[in-house]
C-alpha cells in the first residue's frame, strides 16, 4: 500500500489570485490586433498552454490563425502581464505550505509560461517546491495528462502517492487522465464545472483546513477521511 507523499499544485487560481491579470493582459493584446476576444474562454480554458488558448480565441473570433505570429502574440502577452500584474497569494496559503513542506514533497504544474511561473513563485512562494512544470516544459499541455505525468516522473514518485490541487476543468481533466487523485476549488467558475474531481472544496479556507488535516494513508483514504466538503 502506497501512502501519500506528494502534493502537486496548479498555480493560477490555487496559489495566486492571478487570472484577472492574465485576462486583462490578453485583452490588451487582442485590442491592439483589432480582434474580438471572448474573455470567458480564458477562465474556462485556464491551465492550458498560452499558445493553445490564443489559437482557441482566434478560432472563436473566426479569424484565420495564419494571419498572425502566435509566438509573437504570446511574447507580447507575457510582457503586458509583467507590466500590469499586481499579484498576491491567497491569504494564508504561503503559511499553509510552509507547514506542509515538512510533511510532503511539494510541486507545481502550471500551463502558464515559464518566465511568469518562476517569477511568481520566486516572489510569493520562495524555496517551497522541489519540482516545477510549466507550459514551456511539455509538448502537450492540459487537458492532456503529460504535465502531471512529467511532474510525477521528476518527483520519482508513484501516482498513488500524490494528490493534485486544481481549480480549472482542464486541469482536473489532466490530473484524472494521468491517474491521480484530484481536489478542486472553484475559484473563478461554478463548482458544477469541476465535478470530475474526487472532491470539491468550496473555498480556500476549506482547502487549507483539508490540507493541514491530512493524515497518513493512501490518497483515496486521505480524501475520504479528511473531507470538509461534500462532492457536488
Amino acid at each position: 500500500m502506497k501512502l501519500l507523499k506528494t502534493l502537486i499544485f496548479d498555480m493560477d487560481g490555487v496559489l495566486v489570485d492571478s487570472m484577472p491579470y492574465h485576462v486583462e493582459a490578453m485583452q490588451h493584446i487582442f485590442d491592439q490586433m483589432g480582434v474580438y476576444m471572448d474573455r470567458q474562454v480564458i477562465y474556462e480554458r485556464e491551465g492550458e498552454k498560452t499558445i493553445d488558448i490564443v489559437r482557441l480565441l482566434l478560432e472563436k473570433a473566426r479569424i484565420d490563425k495564419g494571419r498572425f505570429d502566435l509566438e509573437a502574440i504570446v511574447g507580447k502577452y507575457i510582457e503586458e502581464f509583467n507590466v500590469i500584474a499586481a499579484l498576491k497569494a491567497f491569504e494564508g496559503m504561503p503559511e499553509c505550505l510552509e507547514v506542509l513542506k515538512h510533511r510532503y514533497e511539494l510541486a507545481v504544474v502550471s500551463g502558464a509560461d515559464k518566465p511568469i511561473v518562476h517569477s511568481v513563485l520566486n516572489n510569493l512562494y520562495p524555496d517551497l517546491f522541489s519540482v516545477i512544470v510549466t507550459g514551456d516544459d511539455i509538448d502537450n499541455g492540459k487537458p492532456a495528462p503529460d504535465p502531471y505525468l512529467k511532474a510525477v516522473e521528476m518527483l520519482a514518485m508513484q501516482k498513488n502517492e500524490c494528490i493534485v490541487i486544481e481549480n480549472a476543468p482542464v486541469g482536473v481533466q489532466a490530473a484524472k487522465a494521468a491517474g491521480l487523485c484530484c481536489i478542486a476549488v472553484p475559484t473563478y467558475l461554478e463548482p458544477q464545472e469541476l465535478l470530475q474531481a474526487d472532491l470539491v472544496v468550496m473555498d480556500h479556507d476549506l482547502l487549507m483546513d483539508f490540507l493541514l488535516d491530512l493524515r497518513a494513508g493512501t490518497p483515496e483514504a486521505c480524501i475520504k477521511e479528511c473531507a470538509h466538503s461534500v462532492k457536488l
